[in-house]
């Protein structure tokens, strides 16, 4: 009956392998760092957001699902040292208790024999002779194999047992000789508990001849908390198969219905079926490689809301394929659908020949064969299509050849690296003749790689700045002291380390007169801020909202020509709300030495004394505006200019669907990009076939991460707490009787 384990089990990877379909895009780290840092982005880190979906996306410190290389490192090191000390401490301990056990055998030899019992009641108790407790033993294994495989043992060893591979409960079992065949009729119910399956049905049949399982008329199967249903299920053991008609289950978002269900080894296939979604979720998307406006902070009004389905109608997207294939690889698993059409309701929106979506086995990033289109710095506007390669190690690289405009029409072509710890970008356009290069790797929890070419990289509340090309290494960490003043008025500390080679940008497009230097350096670099909220107040019905704060910044830069930089800045900043209309305001006064020698690089722009302002106005359900700027009020900005930060965007379309256009004066830059935050509720997916191949392989993965192993001192206080025996409810004091006492 092994064998049966097998089949059923591969039967329940059916209801895993719907994780694949998550339509939501994954968060990498790096799109964590880059979500909010929009094109116009204000000299100032706002606050973070409240809820906990918002703080997760752009929660730098959060625990990665694999362990980044220098946490692999720190582990194995630690390990290693304290399995060495564990083992010290462990022959230290086992020679004090020999010692003391030595002590004691001492002792028992030079007391007397106590061979009377002086007291009259005592808690119940047995003592037995050595060959009372062998025959004991002998019957506890012998009552022990006539009852469910049970094994006593005396002495310090406690009860075990040994579950069985298969249980079979019903009321009635009739077995047939001339079929060879055994009926279980009466609820019956097959487990197999070291799997923790189980199987229900009106009536089983198991013929011995055939080896074959068949159960009839509302079939369930179990595994832990998720189940399938259907109509009939059978299960060959000789040739490892099974299949099921009728299939029903639910997994995550999704109800799976199919005709028939057929189970391999290694294979899963349904025969016309559909995964719909049931329940409400979001379609999460966004353009990718671009920065762009997020207007999810406003408060709005839910009549005020606006969707697709407004204008279309309240129908959902159904996608049509006729064949759709489930892999789980060694490092990635697959999604692939062949000759499909999408639809939106009734209406036929486009057709593919193949799409191919790939995620890793912990999904902490999901790339598909989708095109490509946006805008990023130096390289302007492009749009290709994507091609999707496996890398080892559950990494990923999308080619996209495409167009680009930038001035002039040209062409190019961009790779993307995606792995659990990594992203980066890397692309060419011949409108500009650039070469651009973005990406960030994670160390450790905290610990972090960038590099760039002709990119913008993070700095902090000092901007995005761009350099000709760089590498960092830097540390960054928040803390968050709730309630320092008041409830719901926290502080917040954000600090960041860094040490690096820059090289000054050739790139002139907002530096006025900054002469350009041809000159690469070192750089350490500290940036820290500290934030206190002052006052807060909402009001959501009435769509208002106040919340004012102090904000002390400082950032010191030590070059490795020996030149330094130090700024230094105290001010309000107000986020407020009134009604459509949204505003952030803030107003910096600052004291700064700066020598840095990579002028148009990271010279500080904001002066002595500056404002930011970001507004945004939602002027009806589909038509949003937005400004930002920060302007120098002290006239000694490096370039000469008052405005050091000036950018438009208009944002078009119902709330789930964007499409944003925006342009940077200072950068001359245009932005375009889409964002989608549709409810799939609704939403299928209609196939023919359905094939799943190595369902034991999807979403596991052959390598785990590594984890400290306990200090001794916190092993020895797990031990004592899974040993310690439970506290005392009720003892029973019985009279002992006297042996030498006469009987009546």
């Amino acid at each position: 009956m092994k064998k049966i384990n097998k089949i059923v089990t591969a039967l329940l990877i059916i209801l895993s392998a719907g994780s694949v379909f998550a339509a939501e895009d994954t968060y990498t780290p790096y799109d964590m760092d880059t979500m909010y840092d929009v094109y116009y982005e204000a000299p100032v880190i706002m606050p973070l957001p409240e809820t906990e979906d918002e703080r997760k996306i752009i929660n730098m410190t959060s625990e990665p699902k694999v362990n980044p290389m220098f946490k692999q490192m720190r582990i194995k090191i630690t390990n290693f040292f304290r399995a060495k000390e564990n083992a010290e401490k462990e022959k230290e301990m086992k020679e004090l208790q020999e010692e003391l056990l030595d002590d004691e055998e001492a002792l028992i030899d030079t007391e007397p024999n106590i061979k009377e019992i002086s007291d009259t009641k005592s808690v119940k108790a047995k003592i037995s002779t050595d060959e009372d407790s062998a025959e004991q033993d002998t019957a506890n294994v012998q009552e022990g194999e006539n009852s469910e495989q049970t094994i006593e043992l005396t002495g310090q060893v406690q009860e075990q047992k040994a579950e069985n591979d298969v249980i079979l409960d019903c009321d009635n079992v009739v077995y047939d000789e001339v079929k060879d065949e055994l009926e279980a009729i009466g609820s019956p119910v097959l487990s197999f508990p070291p799997q923790k399956v189980s199987l229900k049905a009106d009536k089983m049949t198991y013929s011995q001849s055939s080896n074959i399982l068949k159960a009839y008329g509302n079939v369930e199967l179990t595994k832990e908390n998720s189940k399938i249903y259907g109509d009939y299920v059978q299960i060959n053991m000789n040739e490892e198969n099974a299949f099921m008609d009728n299939v029903k289950f639910k997994q995550g978002n999704f109800v799976v219905n199919t005709r028939k269900a057929t189970a391999e080894s290694d294979k899963i296939v349904l025969d016309e079926g559909n995964m719909t979604s049931e329940e409400s979720y979001k379609l999460d998307l966004r353009t990718r490689m671009i920065g762009g406006q997020d207007f999810s902070r406003m408060l709005i009004e839910e009549d005020e809301r606006s969707h697709l389905s407004d204008t279309i109608g309240e129908v959902p997207f159904r996608v049509k394929a006729e064949e759709v294939t489930v892999e789980g690889k060694k490092d990635h698993d697959t999604i692939t659908l062949k000759k499909g059409t999408v639809y939106y309701g009734d209406k036929k929106l486009f057709r593919f020949k193949r799409f191919t979506a790939h995620t890793d086995k912990d999904q902490s990033y999901f790339e598909a064969s989708y095109p490509e289109l946006g805008s990023r710095s130096r390289l302007g506007m492009f749009a290709g299509p994507g091609f999707m390669f496996d890398l080892p190690n559950g990494a990923v690289v999308k080619a996209i050849p495409f167009l680009n405009y930038k001035n002039d029409l040209g062409v190019g072509g961009a790779l993307k690296y995606r792995s659990a710890n990594n992203v980066t970008d890397f692309a060419y356009g011949s409108a500009e003749d650039i070469f651009v290069l973005k990406g960030r790797q994670r160390l450790d929890d905290k610990l972090y790689l960038q590099y760039g070419i002709n990119s913008y990289m993070e700095d902090g509340f000092m901007g995005r700045n761009m350099a000709k090309y760089a590498a960092e290494i830097y540390y960054k960490d928040e803390t968050v002291v709730k309630d320092t003043i008041a409830d719901n008025l926290d502080l917040r500390f954000r600090q960041k380390a860094g040490i690096g080679y820059m090289h000054n940008t050739d790139y002139n497009k907002y530096f006025g007169n900054i002469p350009n230097k041809d000159i690469g350096t070192t750089r350490f670099k500290y940036i820290a801020e500290a934030e206190q909220s002052l006052f807060k107040y909402e009001n959501k019905e009435k769509l208002q909202l106040f919340d004012l704060g102090l904000v002390l910044q400082g950032s010191a830069a030590v070059y490795g020509t020996g030149d330094t930089q130090f700024v230094g800045r105290i001010g309000p900043r107000i986020h407020s709300q009134y009604k459509r209309w949204m505003q952030d305001i803030g107003y910096f006064q600052a004291a700064y030495e700066d020598n840095t020698p990579l002028a148009r690089f990271d010279t500080y722009r904001y002066g002595r004394s500056s404002v930011y302002i970001r507004e945004a106005l939602r002027i009806n359900k589909y038509l949003a505006v937005g400004w930002s700027g920060n302007i120098n009020l002290s006239d000694d900005s490096p370039n000469g200019k008052m405005f050091q930060e000036n950018a438009f965007i208009v944002s078009l379309g119902p709330d789930d669907f964007k499409v944003n256009l925006g342009y940077d004066f200072i950068r001359q830059q245009t932005y375009f990009s889409f964002a989608i935050a549709m409810d799939m509720k609704g939403s299928s997916l209609d196939y023919k076939r359905m094939e799943i191949k190595n369902p034991d392989r999807i979403a596991n993965s052959d390598t785990k991460n590594e984890k400290l192993i306990p200090t001794f001192e916190e092993a020895q206080a797990a031990k004592m707490k899974k040993s310690a025996k439970p506290v005392l409810q009720y003892a029973e004091v019985v009279d002992i009787q006297d042996p030498d006492r006469e009987q009546l």
